[in-house]
């Protein structure tokens, strides 16, 4: 019973220095913009999260908070929601009150209106996250190549290229190296960096940073054949953007008609506009109008993509 004892407290010791070593290592990276919230929880949020098990909703709903955290809503979302809740609210009740049914109406209008609105918000913000770390993936991916011919580990490149490029991309390579100090293997910082960026060419490069780890090589031969492959298909994007342009134009004219319609006969001609709400005739004519340009903009999407 003794020597359990003994055991038992020598091991609740051990616990206990290891968990004072942690939290130096965080004190000491909260100064260079990495604090302790970041590094120790970002990667935690898979596993907290109450749904992550659930089928079908549970990697939606995962996917949907990781993007928060990429984009930097985590912290305000709450605040975020309330707002775009209380627009939709007043501009569901405006517009529902004038149709036969309104409290329904106005519920189903309400809904609508806060989730499109979320969703044109949070899609912007993503969308112009993901553009900017790709854009700055080939020069971190240059100066990585440099490092490693230099003689540079890759385990100490991540902090190096941190240091010298801006936007999102230095943070998570600041978080790849904060994990690494507190001795994670950096084929695992890797992946659950590629795991939190839903970017193609990020997860290239994240494979082939696997790769040489596990079987070996010359990583600056493969990183500088990555870098140009990128390159090369950031000029195809650019021309497959100019192919379709005027395809993308015509689809926001069409999707921006009908709503700029309605507001200019609400302001124009109440009567017409009251008409489309109340009447039955009206409500066939307003859904017919809808369903027309929602038919339009699928057909257009489906050409793009053809294209592209």
């Amino acid at each position: 019973m003794a020597m359990t004892w003994r055991s038992l407290k020598g091991k609740k010791r051990q616990d206990e220095a290891i968990q004072a070593r942690l939290d130096l290592l965080k004190q000491h990276w909260a100064p260079t913009g990495v604090s302790s919230t970041d590094a120790v929880g970002i990667l935690r949020d898979l596993d907290t999260l109450p749904v992550s098990h659930w089928p079908w909703i549970g990697p939606m709903m995962t996917r949907l908070w990781l993007n928060l955290g990429l984009i930097g809503w985590q912290a305000g979302l709450r605040q975020r929601l309330m707002i775009l809740g209380l627009i939709s609210v007043l501009a569901g009740a405006g517009l529902g009150h004038q149709t036969p049914w309104p409290w329904m109406a106005s519920l189903g209008l309400t809904l609508t209106l806060w989730w499109g609105l979320f969703q044109l918000m949070y899609r912007h913000a993503l969308n112009q996250y993901l553009s900017a770390l790709k854009a700055a993936l080939p020069e971190a991916i240059d100066a990585i190549t440099r490092a490693a011919r230099a003689g540079v580990p890759a385990t100490n490149a991540f902090a190096m290229v941190a240091q010298n490029i801006p936007g999102a991309l230095a943070r998570e390579f600041t978080l790849i190296d904060s994990w690494m100090q507190l001795g994670m293997p950096l084929k695992q910082a890797i992946q659950d960096s590629a795991r939190r960026v839903p970017l193609p060419e990020y997860r290239f490069f994240a494979v082939i940073i696997i790769i040489n780890q596990e079987a070996g090589g010359r990583l600056g031969e493969t990183l500088e054949r990555l870098s140009a492959t990128l390159r090369e298909r950031a000029e195809l994007a650019l021309k497959v953007q100019s192919k379709t342009s005027e395809a993308r134009a015509s689809s926001k004219i069409v999707a921006s008609l009908v709503p700029l319609a309605l507001a200019y006969m609400y302001f124009s001609s109440p009567q017409d506009f009251h008409f489309l709400l109340s009447d039955p005739t009206g409500n066939k004519v307003l859904f017919y109008a809808f369903g027309s340009v929602l038919l339009g903009l699928l057909i257009t999407q489906r050409m793009v993509r053809r294209v592209s």
